[in-house]
């Protein structure tokens, strides 16, 4: 492709979400076990919502201050992922399999997504997730023409089309396999 256009997304999680409860469980149970010695068990409403609230924060910020920035390209032969600043990985076009994302391309409103959402799946059954830390239901503009700009830039370059739904989260699974 003559244009090497360079996708870039901030607060990304580069690995399956499930990963994310490796941050969300110890901080429950430092925050139960913090209420208990300072409260004694007793039930207070109020501090339990208080400790909520410092709960998700805690998750929020971890969870953000371990998200990276992660550019995207496209080469005649090859898919490039640079986490951070770490060098970017390569994979050849000729390994993916296909890929799951939302589909970026709607225009119903209410199917709109500007949360990242892909999983390249390779021909050696290893994935590639990037997940967004960002969780709202707000539509974002920007983000959303971005996330569609590279869903449309990885079809052409991958030659891959889509082919079905995954589920009733509005993710279809991208692939040459019709």
């Amino acid at each position: 492709m003559a244009e090497n256009k360079v996708f870039t997304f901030n607060n990304v999680l580069p690995y399956h979400i499930a990963r994310t409860l490796l941050v969300i469980i110890p901080c429950l149970v430092f925050y139960g076990a913090l209420y208990y010695v300072l409260f004694k068990g007793v039930f207070r409403l109020s501090f339990v919502m208080f400790f909520f609230l410092f709960y998700f924060g805690s998750c929020y910020l971890i969870l953000k201050a371990i998200s990276v920035k992660l550019k995207i390209w496209f080469d005649e032969n090859y898919f490039y992922i640079q986490k951070g600043n770490q060098t970017p990985e390569k994979y050849s076009k000729t390994d993916i399999e296909g890929f799951y994302a939302y589909d970026y391309e709607t225009k119903a409103p209410s199917l709109q997504s500007s949360k990242i959402y892909f999983r390249f799946r390779l021909k050696n059954k290893t994935d590639i997730y990037l997940n967004d830390v960002e969780y709202k239901n707000k539509y974002e503009e920007e983000k959303g023409n971005e996330l569609k700009k590279f869903l449309i830039s990885a079809q052409k370059e991958l030659h891959f089309s889509k082919t079905e739904k995954k589920s009733l989260q509005n993710v279809y699974w991208y692939s040459q396999y019709n």
